[in-house]
C-alpha cells in the first residue's frame, strides 16, 4: 500500500466547478489520483453504502471509521493511483504520494476524511450562489446527474447530485428549494467543519478567480499545497481554461438569468449561508459576493414540463428491484453486482 502525504482534498457544492478545478490540478506531474470520483470506492462498503444507512444522507463522519474500514479504504485508494497521463501507479513504488481527491458529497464527509486523512489540505471552491443555483437546477432537468433512482420516499422518482439530512422535506417543493437546499447543505457542512481545523490546513478559493486568471489562481494552490506549478500546468493556465467533463451547456454570462424568477422567489433562503461564506472570504482577502437582490427586466419564463410523477420505489432489499437494473444506492454498478449481492 502506498503512504499518503498530505492528501488534498476538494470541497465544494454540487456544480461549483469543483470537476473543472480538479482536472487543472490532475494535470501536475506531482500530482496523483484516482482518475474521477469516489463513489463507488466509498459506497460499495457495506457499512457505508446509502441503502444500509436506511437513505438518511450522505453524511460520513469520524465515528464511521475504525481501524480496520481505514486500513480497507486507504488499500482501495492506493489500488487506484494513477498519475497525471492516466497509468497506474506501480505497486513497488516506495515515494510518499500526494493524493488529489474530488467528490461533491464529501462536502458532508469533511470530518470523515479528516479522520482518514490527517494531515490532509482542504480547497473549499464557492461560486456565486445564483450561478451555482441555476447550475444545479439544469443538472436536475438534465437527468444526467441521477444519482438515487426510486429513491424510497421521494414523490418525483429520481434524486439528482448530493443526499443531505433531511431531504425528506423537499417532496413538494420547487426545484429552486431544492437547489438551494443542497447548495446551502453542502457550504454549511463544509463551513462547520472547516472550523474544527488547523487554519492552515485549507484555503478557499472561488470559481470567478479560477476562469479569470488560471495561472494566478492554480499558483497560489501549488503554493498552498506545496505542490510544483510545473510546465504542464503552466502551459494548461496560459489560456482559457476548457470546460470540464460534466458541462451541461456552453457557459456564457448571466446564464443564471435563465432561472431569473425561480430563484428570486428562494434568494432570501440563502442570505445567512451567503453570509457566513463572504465573512470567510474577507477573512482570506477574497473578493464577496453581492447579498443584495439585483432587479432584472426579464420576460416570464416558458413554463416547463411538468416532472415526473411518483412510480413504484424501490426499496433496498425490495424484490421489485431487477437485479440488472441501476442500484438504489447509485454506485453506478448493477443491483447484483452492488449491495443486491451483500444481503
Amino acid at each position: 500500500m502506498h503512504l499518503f502525504d498530505r492528501p488534498i482534498i476538494i470541497l465544494s457544492a454540487p456544480r461549483s466547478g469543483s470537476t473543472l478545478l480538479f482536472e487543472v490540478l490532475s494535470k501536475s506531474q506531482s500530482i496523483f489520483t484516482i482518475g474521477g470520483e469516489s463513489h463507488a470506492l466509498i459506497e460499495t462498503i457495506p457499512k457505508l453504502n446509502i441503502a444500509y444507512r436506511k437513505f438518511s444522507s450522505n453524511a460520513l463522519s469520524e465515528q464511521d471509521i475504525d481501524d480496520d474500514l481505514r486500513q480497507l479504504l486507504l488499500q482501495r485508494f492506493s489500488d487506484a493511483l494513477q498519475d497525471s497521463q492516466g497509468n497506474k501507479l506501480k505497486s513497488d513504488n516506495d515515494k510518499s504520494i500526494r493524493f488529489l481527491e474530488k467528490t461533491p458529497k464529501n462536502s458532508l464527509r469533511v470530518d470523515f476524511f479528516n479522520a482518514l486523512f490527517p494531515d490532509a489540505l482542504f480547497i473549499y471552491l464557492v461560486r456565486e450562489p445564483k450561478e451555482n443555483i441555476s447550475s444545479i437546477m439544469q443538472a436536475w432537468r438534465s437527468n444526467k446527474f441521477v444519482t438515487y433512482p426510486n429513491l424510497p420516499g421521494w414523490d418525483k422518482r429520481n434524486w439528482s447530485l448530493l443526499l443531505p439530512e433531511k431531504w425528506q422535506q423537499l417532496n413538494r417543493q420547487s426545484l429552486a428549494s431544492i437547489a438551494a437546499f443542497q447548495w446551502q447543505a453542502a457550504n454549511e457542512a463544509i463551513m462547520d467543519s472547516l472550523q474544527k481545523i488547523d487554519s492552515n490546513r485549507w484555503c478557499m478559493v472561488s470559481y470567478d478567480q479560477l476562469i479569470a486568471d488560471p495561472a494566478k489562481t492554480v499558483k497560489q494552490l501549488c503554493q498552498f499545497t506545496a505542490t510544483d506549478f510545473d510546465p504542464a500546468l503552466a502551459q494548461l493556465c496560459s489560456k482559457p481554461l476548457a470546460h470540464s467533463r460534466y458541462t451541461i451547456s456552453t457557459p456564457k454570462p448571466d446564464k443564471w438569468l435563465e432561472n431569473y424568477h425561480d430563484i428570486a422567489k428562494i434568494w432570501s433562503s440563502t442570505c445567512t449561508t451567503l453570509n457566513k461564506i463572504n465573512h470567510h472570504l474577507r477573512q482570506r482577502g477574497h473578493p464577496i459576493y453581492d447579498t443584495q437582490w439585483q432587479q432584472h427586466d426579464i420576460a416570464k419564463p416558458v413554463a416547463l414540463a411538468p416532472e415526473p410523477t411518483k412510480q413504484g420505489l424501490a426499496q433496498p432489499n425490495d424484490q421489485n428491484v431487477s437485479r440488472n437494473s441501476p442500484c438504489p444506492c447509485g454506485s453506478g454498478k448493477r443491483f447484483k453486482q452492488c449491495h443486491g449481492q451483500l444481503h
